[in-house]
């Protein structure tokens, strides 16, 4: 089973750890800001990471600077659809006390909603 097999089968444990991921809960690193301050000074093309933390964003590196190889938190979708989901009101579910926030979203848009977070079992 893929991780997103798992996850369409038992969304739960990926649903509490996004509450513990989700950006602004840790800061960005003297690296994060070292990135941003190359950019101010036009010594940066891009930043390509496998991290999906947006921390480089956070330090102030603009996002269309930044690839993220394995997705981030910036978007969200419907697993197994293109319909986009408005970040905001996924990350109101993954902050929420309510234990049926993601149970409305998902029955609202259709589908398991999750962050634009790449699972083994998806493409790149």
């Amino acid at each position: 089973m893929t991780c997103l097999q798992f996850f369409v089968h038992n969304p739960k444990p990926f649903q509490r750890l996004c509450k513990e991921l989700w950006p602004g809960n840790f800061a960005p690193t003297p690296t994060h800001h070292f990135l941003a301050l190359l950019h101010t000074h036009g010594k940066l093309r891009r930043v390509l990471t496998q991290n999906i933390d947006s921390l480089e964003v956070e330090a102030g590196l603009p996002a269309d600077r930044v690839v993220a190889a394995h997705g981030n938190f910036d978007g969200a979708h419907v697993v197994g659809r293109s319909t986009s989901v408005p970040v905001d009101e996924v990350r109101r579910a993954a902050l929420s006390s309510s234990p049926d926030a993601w149970a409305s979203l998902n029955r609202r848009y259709g589908g398991h909603v999750k962050p634009s977070i790449v699972f083994f079992g998806e493409q790149v």
